[in-house]
């Protein structure tokens, strides 16, 4: 039996999944009997028809007792019914590793929502993943007052309760400790983390909500206490578009690999800028064939990556092909070199350095798309970017009034 309660499956590509915290359950999401957090997350028309909604449930209650009438092995051997315990975190995260092996593995990406204790239980799954497999399939991660250096309540309560989830919770614990260190020095990076917390909170203080890691950018505080950080009536709550914006921000920043297209070159590009440099430097026609498929892939490439994060990436990324351009012209103009060989040197040069200086957090790009980017930024009506140094602005507009 699945340990996932679906709210919405349809077999997207994406996934949400919630994750609850100490002695928590469905309820812990539930504003009332019909309206919850999942069921917000599955009817918002901002993420409609691209996410399956679900819920990781696991056992959790104060008591780790079974009654004091029947002793534990009566409870054990005339119940047909599943006899369950209080597990420590670790074993939990087990758990919903197993239900990423059985049932997320088709998700290209999964993004997690966690309350309370349910982030420590998501942030073990994760690093478990990390360490077996330098990645894991959650590509954001999303905290609802997570004691990230435990709780003071908890500390207080083990004291009156052997559960050994509440150990587990209790302030610098050695859960709560080995996962702040391992998260933090992870050699693989986590996936990008949304800390939010309760200003009214009295069981998870700010300080323990924030984790030690959490930059400013991504801490945010909402108007409400423990239990209704996790419990929006609608879609305009201030949490539920807390949410709502970081699963759209987290899944701009990953995109499928992009396949490198093979070009067909019926002459489209024959009156580009880019083009007519080439030819006017007299290239040879199969390199500049290259160069066209390579400005076909790039160009595609362009199309998928519109966020203003992904723009900035690519502004840097541009600006780092163009220095790689300036240094092979230098080279070009000191050892007199054909426009053949300097096209050629570039394209060598940017491949080269696909995992070096051209190395970008925009892990789809390939070096084909490089190679394409200088041809874009070749693209313009000007010196910038030319393949011989007597090109001259007034032979450029010669040859496009010659095209006219």
């Amino acid at each position: 039996m699945s340990m996932i309660t679906w709210t919405k499956r349809e077999n997207k590509k994406n996934a949400v999944i919630f994750v609850h915290g100490l002695k928590g359950g469905q309820e812990t999401w539930s504003y009332d009997e019909t309206t919850s957090f999942p069921s917000l997350l599955a009817s918002d028309p901002k993420l409609e028809g691209r996410f399956d909604v679900g819920c990781f449930n696991y056992f959790t209650t104060f008591t780790n007792t079974y009654g004091v009438n029947k002793s534990i092995f009566q409870r054990l051997f005339r119940s047909r019914k599943s006899v369950r315990k209080n597990l420590p975190i670790t074993e939990i995260a087990q758990l919903l590793r197993t239900e990423f092996a059985v049932h997320l593995g088709e998700y290209e990406q999964v993004f997690i929502i966690a309350h309370s204790m349910g982030g420590l239980v998501s942030k073990a799954c994760i690093l478990e993943q990390l360490g077996e497999n330098q990645s894991t399939p959650v590509k954001g991660f999303i905290s609802l007052a997570v004691p990230h250096t435990g709780a003071k309540i908890a500390s207080m309560a083990s004291f009156l309760s052997s559960n050994v989830q509440l150990e587990d919770l209790s302030v610098l614990s050695d859960a709560v400790y080995q996962l702040s260190s391992d998260w933090v020095n992870s050699v693989t990076p986590p996936p990008p983390t949304r800390y939010i917390y309760g200003a009214h909170d009295l069981f998870v203080d700010k300080k323990s909500a924030l984790a030690i890691e959490a930059l400013k950018k991504d801490s945010k505080a909402v108007d409400e206490d423990h239990i209704g950080i996790s419990k929006p009536k609608s879609h305009t709550e201030t949490v539920y578009m807390l949410v709502s914006q970081s699963i759209l921000e987290f899944e701009s920043r990953y995109k499928p690999p992009l396949a490198i297209q093979e070009f067909q070159d019926t002459k489209q590009y024959d009156d580009h800028f880019f083009v007519l440099k080439m030819v006017i430097a007299d290239v040879h026609e199969a390199i500049t064939g290259n160069a066209k498929g390579y400005f076909f892939n790039a160009e595609e490439a362009r199309k998928v990556f519109t966020s203003d994060h992904d723009k900035k990436l690519l502004t840097t990324l541009y600006s780092k092909v163009n220095e790689v351009y300036r240094q092979e012209f230098e080279h070009h103009i000191a050892n007199h070199s054909t426009p053949d060989q300097f096209v050629q040197r570039v394209h060598a040069k940017i491949m080269s350095e696909d995992n070096g200086y051209l190395k970008t957090l925009l892990a789809e790009l390939d070096g084909v798309h490089k190679k394409g980017m200088i041809h874009q930024l070749a693209n313009k009506e000007d010196t910038a970017v030319v393949w011989s140094s007597d090109t001259k602005l007034e032979d450029l507009v010669a040859k496009i009034e010659s095209k006219s």
